[in-house]
């Protein structure tokens, strides 16, 4: 991922649309206070382009700590889930879906 390796601090995941039902506006919300924690960040998804542009924003200003990819590929969605110590599913519309069951399959928790 290109992300400092730390074992010590917990490697947190988004993967989805980037879309109002998905709940990324939650994560641009708060972002500044998960930077405030010993945590790093990885996201990927594509839609809307104001949170395209926040996923650019998130990795240029937190480079040692955030990765956001724009666009989507299911091998890194994959390899992205699996790596994460927790995947964040902020989704308004949808409880439970694939990732979630991709996410406990892997021994990453959906949050």
């Amino acid at each position: 991922l290109g992300l400092p390796e730390r074992a010590d601090v917990p490697l947190v995941g988004f993967i989805g649309r980037l879309d109002y039902q998905k709940g990324v506006d939650v994560i641009e919300e708060t972002l500044p206070w998960m930077m405030g924690q010993d945590v790093q960040l990885v996201m990927l998804g594509s839609g809307r382009e104001d949170l395209e542009a926040f996923l650019r924003r998130a990795e240029q200003d937190n480079s040692d700590r955030v990765r956001g990819w724009v666009g989507f590929s299911v091998k890194t969605a994959h390899r992205i889930t699996a790596g994460c110590d927790m995947l964040l599913m902020p989704s308004r519309f949808e409880p439970c879906g694939l990732n979630q069951l991709y996410a406990m399959r892997y021994g990453t928790a959906p949050v």
